[in-house]
């Protein structure tokens, strides 16, 4: 990742007023910004000598140049349609603004050689600015048409918008001397328009909720059979126990005795 960044927070609906006067509307801002701009060529040009002479860029110089380069990227991103939000007119950090631009600390030590010819070391990046810049007004074009007749930023158009603006963010960050490192196409941070639901493991399926059985509603369990009464079933009656005999049978008289009378 490069030591310096741009992050834009994607903001669906817009505002159709401003979006069409939006070259009038950030006229104030213009003109402060040309302003800081006279003062960052005196700065930039300050640490030049400094960064050859010492080979370091002095804390004060690069905090006060982080700052106008984080004002100008704001106001770009006002101008090219990437936010409605107002931009502050003070270079300090804004968390809660949704354009922002952060960069490390200055480099302990800073090669002499890349600052001394660093006007040099521009010229490609020149040439692909020019390229960056017809593709950004193309962009900023289309979003502006977009916003006009249907109310909202296409979540493409955010993304390409940020995709131009970091090359210009880290681009402008090497021209200032802020950092030795070539700019990178295309190392800007990812843009989370619509982020997906948490996704279960798969297989895996939410199922409705069902409440818990009432004491009611749950069957009564048959009783246990009694192990020796099973087994007293399956062996029969006990001997003596008279259960399962036939009953006696009445007394015979023996034999020669008359029948006694009724």
């Amino acid at each position: 990742m490069y030591p310096v960044t741009y992050e834009a927070d994607y903001q669906k609906d817009r505002n159709r007023l401003t979006t069409f006067f939006r070259l009038i509307v950030a006229i104030p801002w213009i003109l402060v910004a040309y302003v800081y701009m006279i003062a960052l060529t005196v700065v930039v040009l300050t640490a030049w000598f400094a960064l050859v002479i010492l080979g370091r860029y002095p804390q004060g110089m690069y905090d006060f140049v982080g700052g106008i380069l984080r004002f100008y990227m704001r106001v770009t991103a006002f101008l090219t349609l990437q936010t409605d939000a107002w931009p502050p007119f003070g270079i300090s950090d804004e968390p809660d603004y949704p354009v922002r631009i952060n960069f490390a600390p200055p480099a302990a030590r800073q090669s002499r050689f890349k600052a001394f010819f660093r006007i040099i070391l521009i010229i490609p990046l020149l040439l692909m600015t020019y390229i960056f810049s017809t593709l950004q007004q193309v962009i900023a074009l289309l979003a502006w048409v977009t916003i006009i007749f249907r109310g909202y930023q296409p979540a493409g158009v955010h993304n390409a918008l940020a995709f131009t603006n970091s090359w210009h963010t880290r681009v402008n960050a090497y021209v200032f001397l802020m950092r030795d490192e070539y700019p990178p196409v295309g190392d800007e941070l990812p843009v989370e328009v619509d982020p997906p639901a948490a996704a279960l493991p798969s297989g895996e399926q939410i199922s409705p909720a069902i409440a818990p059985p009432t004491p009611a509603a749950i069957p009564e369990a048959p009783p246990a059979p009694d192990p020796g009464a099973t087994l007293q079933e399956e062996a029969g009656p006990a001997p003596g126990s008279g259960e399962g005999e036939p009953p006696p049978s009445p007394p015979q008289a023996p034999p020669g005795t008359p029948p006694s009378a009724g």
